[in-house]
């Protein structure tokens, strides 16, 4: 896969694992085109770790970063079209991660410093993976989100033994 300055263009798959598979594989797919997978109701954006801006995401990667800005926006028009198509398709894209929300939410602990790690929530599903939010952790607590950025858990770390406790 080799990048380009030309215009995106959509891939249509059966399978995520295809779609995945493609993006490593075949020459004519670039970084930043469209991932399309109607059976999973993914819709992707090619990449060395193709990644997945719906709420399935099958075998594709999820980023946490903005995907309209990560790697000083290689992937900006990728993003509109999979939107485009995304809508026409009735699929829903997750917002990226809003990590100055996160921020604030996690300065609500005591003595708690900047989160540490994010990490993606998923669940199975018929069709394959399902984003459900992420998991944002510091030092000494943690909160998870849901995709529409929503706090759903908050909880703090025991120093000792390192178990969450959710609150």
């Amino acid at each position: 896969m080799t990048e380009s300055p030309r215009e995106p263009k959509v891939h249509t798959f059966g399978d995520t694992f295809q779609a995945y598979n493609a993006t490593q594989c075949q020459e004519d797919i670039r970084d930043g085109d469209v991932l399309l997978v109607e059976s999973e109701k993914v819709v992707g954006i090619a990449w060395t770790w193709p990644f997945a801006l719906t709420e399935s995401i099958g075998e594709l990667h999820v980023m946490t970063a903005d995907p309209r800005t990560h790697q000083d926006g290689m992937f900006a028009a990728g993003v509109a079209l999979a939107e485009q198509v995304a809508r026409e398709h009735g699929l829903r894209i997750v917002p990226p991660l809003d990590k100055a929300k996160a921020r604030a939410i996690l300065a609500g602990y005591q003595r708690d410093g900047e989160p540490v790690g994010y990490r993606v929530l998923t669940r199975k599903t018929e069709t394959g993976r399902e984003r459900t939010g992420w998991l944002v952790a510091s030092t000494t607590a943690f909160i998870e989100l849901d995709t529409f950025g929503h706090l759903a858990v908050t909880g703090t770390w025991t120093r000792l033994t390192n178990e969450k406790q959710e609150s």
